[in-house]
């Protein structure tokens, strides 16, 4: 009986085993036929996804372009970390390569300025070295000498290559802001670039290029790939091109033998920097070009990337069309005591000239009575009017409702404004009328108001165009216009974005914006 019930009872429990073995069984069947269904479509989006990025890559270089820039700067280079520098051992290397033509040395001053107001150049900077202005006063090597010639038809320079030649090689960091698309850029650093590495030690295999070129996208890769050839034609200097849209393996062969320069997009770079390819520590010359174009296509952490695994007393020459609170900040960030060089520009620069730039530093609860003080100290004459520029309209309310509190008659402009009020508010400054108006950017567009004494930047400008505008409105015959802009002591980024503007503006930086400037968070 024992036995039998036993047997009975396994027999009974046996279905129950089948049943629930066969429940889940029934459920992964059916979750077959629920991904089976959705396959096709899933084929088709790796497919489309597939082929975008082989474009990106082919134009690109790979990463950053079609996606939002905040998913796409979370997830680049995540692994790569800049090394402490005051632990690495730096070997030495020369700088300072330039050996001055004595005609060029005996050159007036006057004659100088004169070629450089003639060519729309503004330079900026300290020791700031004279133009050269023919191919036999750079002291170049013959072969050199013939590739210029050819490129320029003859021995003059262009005005890019007679102002940036010099600074680049006496060693100093430079910011060429170029306002038209030159033939003649690529030229203006790949020789510098040649001259430092012919007066640098011998490079070992594998030991990584001495000069590195980051270019926005393949296109321009390949035109300062063709220079590149043509200059190092016959010399022993190589050069590598990490550039997308060719194979990588004869790169990588590349990369084991050693070369000089190497000329890369952003993208294919830090892929390579990501699998350890590449070495960038023996790099003293590091040149960035078009970065205006770069920050745009989303690049910038990239850029970071690269410069901060490169030794921090590099040489860094910058290329650009036009400034921007982004590229204002990564160029304070990678470079140091740079010369700013500005070729068709300075016809609309004059204006900075002529204004006297100041800087407030308080914090937000005393802005308004440091702002009456102004007032107070500056608007002595009836005819003196001043223009406050906040960012918010609530803000133009605000002030304006303070200042009369005050005792300062004041009018307000902002995008709420019906037609009638605005008119009123511009004919009450324009007619002095009223000494004092309070506008935000926008509606400040239509402000057309001469011998404006005082322009003050209540909250800071959203670019630097913005902040070069708001200065034209200060701009007078006489010089007597007076640019002011308020600053907390901890914005520290907008500090380093301000001084780049008091230094193209040729203005004094005062030494507690320099302070809120190398303020380290935290402390």
């Amino acid at each position: 009986m024992a036995v039998r019930s036993v047997a009975t009872q396994w027999a009974d429990q046996r279905p129950e085993r089948r049943s629930s073995r066969r429940e889940p069984t029934a459920r992964r069947s059916w979750g077959r036929r629920r991904t089976r269904h959705l396959r096709p479509r899933s084929r088709l989006l790796r497919k489309d996804t597939a082929e975008r990025r082989l474009v990106e890559n082919y134009l690109y270089g790979g990463r950053g372009r079609g996606l939002p820039a905040t998913s796409r700067n979370s997830q680049v280079a995540c692994n790569l970390r800049a090394p402490d520098w005051r632990e690495v051992h730096l070997p030495p290397f020369q700088k300072d390569v330039y050996r001055e033509h004595i005609t060029t040395a005996e050159r007036p001053i006057e004659e100088v300025e004169a070629y450089r107001q003639a060519n729309d150049i503004t330079v900026t900077g300290r020791d700031v070295p004279k133009p050269i202005l023919h191919v036999n006063e750079g002291g170049f090597p013959e072969h050199i000498c013939k590739v210029i010639e050819a490129r320029n038809s003859g021995s003059t320079l262009s005005a890019i290559e007679a102002q940036c030649w010099p600074v680049a090689l006496r060693g100093k960091d430079l910011v060429a802001i170029i306002q038209d698309a030159s033939k003649g850029k690529p030229l203006a650093y790949l020789v510098p670039a040649i001259i430092h590495v012919m007066r640098q030690p011998v490079v070992l295999r594998g030991s990584g290029p001495l000069v590195l070129v980051v270019t926005a996208t393949r296109v321009t890769a390949l035109q300062v790939r063709e220079i590149a050839d043509e200059l190092n034609a016959g010399s022993p200097i190589r050069t590598l091109y990490l550039q997308p849209g060719e194979p990588r393996q004869p790169q990588l062969k590349q990369l084991v033998d050693g070369a000089h320069i190497c000329v890369a997009t952003p993208g294919r770079l830090v892929s390579f920097m990501e699998e350890c390819q590449i070495n960038l520590r023996c790099c003293t010359y590091l040149v960035l070009d078009e970065v205006d174009r770069m920050i745009m296509m989303g690049f910038e952490k990239q850029l970071r990337i690269i410069a901060n695994n490169i030794r921090p007393d590099r040489q860094t020459l910058v290329w650009l069309s036009s400034r921007s609170m982004d590229a204002n900040r990564l160029i304070e960030d990678l470079t140091s005591e740079y010369v700013t060089v500005s070729i068709g520009a300075a016809a609309r620069e004059d204006h900075k000239c002529q204004v006297q730039h100041d800087v407030i530093i308080c914090e937000t609860v005393e802005k308004e009575q440091k702002l009456v003080a102004l007032f107070n100290d500056i608007l002595r004459e009836e005819s003196d009017k001043a223009v406050v520029f906040v960012e918010r309209k609530q803000a133009v309310e605000d002030i304006v409702s303070f200042l009369r509190l005050q005792g300062w008659p004041a009018v307000g402009i902002h995008g709420k404004k019906t037609a009638y009020e605005r008119d009123y508010a511009l004919n009450s400054l324009k007619f002095s009328k009223v000494p004092i108006m309070v506008a935000t950017d926008v509606a400040a567009c239509a402000l057309a108001v001469d011998k404006v004494r005082l322009v003050v930047s209540y909250d800071y400008p959203s670019s630097a165009s913005e902040y070069s505008r708001r200065a034209g409105y200060a701009a007078r015959p006489d010089g007597r216009g007076v640019k002011y802009t308020f600053i907390s002591p901890d914005e520290t980024q907008r500090a380093k974005e301000l001084i780049s503007f008091l230094r193209e503006a040729k203005q004094v930086i005062p030494p507690g914006l320099r302070m809120v400037a190398n303020k380290i968070k935290g402390r």
